[in-house]
């Protein structure tokens, strides 16, 4: 009887020894999770505040943009435009005479540009009336449909 006694320490060591194993393994495998889900969100974080800083950045040039016009409007009758000094701004400025209109796209990134449109009309003291204040997509969309099942020889 006494072989059993001793023999019971023993096997509660070994059980208390896989389980403090078995905890410890959990709680690496949950770090480790937590650490990449912490560094993923990161990234993403910080992808999304370059995006917002590119998109502030060209607003406040299409704002700079339309402030000049302004100023252009301001001295001159809408009707009477002097495209010479439109022409003079820093931007690619387009006048539809049907529409009566002016638009420009200020670039955001490389696959995204800011697309402003002004009606030039006389609305309670002001030249022109924004039509259009939307980002846009420039770069083409191409998919690819193909899927490799097979390997062709």
């Amino acid at each position: 009887m006494n072989e059993n006694k001793r023999q019971a320490p023993f096997v509660n060591v070994g059980s208390s020894l896989l389980l403090v194993v078995f905890l410890l393994m959990c709680l690496i495998t949950f770090a480790t999770l937590s650490f990449s889900s912490a560094r993923s969100d990161e990234s993403f974080s910080q992808r999304i505040a370059d995006r917002k800083s590119e998109y502030y950045a060209a607003s406040n040039e299409a704002e700079r943009l339309l402030s000049q016009i302004d100023r252009l409007l301001d001295v001159a009758d809408p009707a009477d435009l002097d495209f010479a000094a439109i022409d003079s701004l820093d931007a690619d400025i387009a006048y539809d005479p049907d529409a009566d209109t002016l638009s420009y796209q200020v670039k955001i990134n490389d696959k995204q540009a800011l697309d402003v449109v002004l009606a030039l009309e006389e609305t309670d003291g002001s030249h022109f009336r924004i039509e259009k204040w939307q980002t846009v997509t420039t770069r083409k969309w191409e998919s690819d449909d193909k899927l490799k099942l097979m390997p062709i020889p």
